[in-house]
């Protein structure tokens, strides 16, 4: 259980750095990729770097804690997520179409997700 929390968590630390890395310093960008993509320990990116392990960790753990800061007022991540989720709706229902023809009250409702996501509604 505790492994898929730290997957978990590994894995939405990416996506928060995929929406709002470009925000971060150069310097944390770097280590960030260092760690995340490049899969280096904290001892080997401490030592490419000329510090300690220790600073790499706290830098990490700041920057985490600046990406949450970001989803928290900004919602991209969220509202990214949330469109993923009604166009699997969308998708859904234009398969149950396909597999049986064309229906109007299905058409209206693909067009209403659609306005959905498009903010509309």
């Amino acid at each position: 259980m505790q492994d898929e929390t730290l997957f978990a968590k590994r894995i939405r630390i990416g996506r928060l750095y995929d929406v709002y890395g470009s925000l971060l310093t150069a310097r944390q960008q770097k280590i960030m990729e260092q760690y995340f993509y490049d899969d280096l320990s904290l001892g080997e990116i401490a030592d490419a770097g000329g510090t300690s392990r220790q600073a790499v960790y706290d830098l990490l753990k700041r920057v985490e804690e600046s990406l949450e800061k970001y989803e928290k007022k900004l919602r991209v991540l969220q509202k990214e997520e949330s469109i993923q989720f009604e166009l699997r709706g969308a998708l859904h229902l234009l398969g149950a179409l396909t597999e049986e023809g064309l229906g109007d009250e299905r058409l209206q409702k693909i067009e209403d997700i659609i306005r959905k996501v498009m903010g509309d509604a």
